[in-house]
């Protein structure tokens, strides 16, 4: 007689959870977020407390859990949470380096959220820099006629660039392009 049916295999699952590629309007101020493969690269300006603190980042989360990302430095952790009907941030140990003490965290809903926009790159070779205060070249350049999805950076320090993250790749990386190598089809 015929064995037992075979159970179907499952694809695996994904933890990485809504998309939140775009940037995000919130109480205290806006949010970049370009989610690339198991990374989660931010930018983020704020104003917070009686006195006016500001908070001015650019970096990269990773991947810790459902939906669930961290920036670790040396001062502390801010956990990302991405849903599909907003953002969290928080202090989950420590401080935010980018904003100081007493900042605890913000919240976007998704009725403050804008897409990223598709750009072309124009530039013969153009520079795909690392997201930090002190951007370097990445490894991975790109050629001109590579497209990509862009966000506006948000954080104060930062030159005239655009969050990018590559359309098409597996994974995706994300990065800082100069916004004159790219031809955009913003809002």
């Amino acid at each position: 007689g015929a064995g037992a049916p075979r159970a179907l295999a499952r694809a695996p699952r994904d933890d990485r959870g809504a998309d939140p590629t775009g940037a995000w309007y919130g109480p205290h101020g806006p949010l970049a977020l370009a989610r690339a493969g198991d990374t989660l690269t931010f930018s983020y300006s704020a104003v917070f407390g009686a006195t006016a603190h500001l908070c001015d980042g650019i970096g990269v989360a990773g991947l810790v859990g459902p939906s669930t990302w961290q920036y670790v430095d040396e001062q502390g952790t801010v956990t990302f949470t991405t849903r599909r009907d907003g953002v969290t941030m928080q202090v989950t140990e420590g401080i935010a380096s980018f904003c100081g003490a007493g900042w605890s965290g913000d919240q976007f809903t998704r009725q403050g959220f804008s897409p990223a926009f598709p750009c072309t790159v124009t530039a013969p070779k153009a520079g795909f820099l690392t997201a930090t205060r002190a951007p370097e070249p990445r490894l991975d350049g790109l050629a001109q006629g590579d497209r990509v999805e862009a966000v506006g950076l948000v954080n104060e320090g930062t030159a005239p660039w655009l969050l990018v993250r590559v359309a098409g790749r597996e994974p995706s990386a994300a990065g800082l392009l100069e916004r004159d190598a790219l031809d955009c089809q913003e809002p």
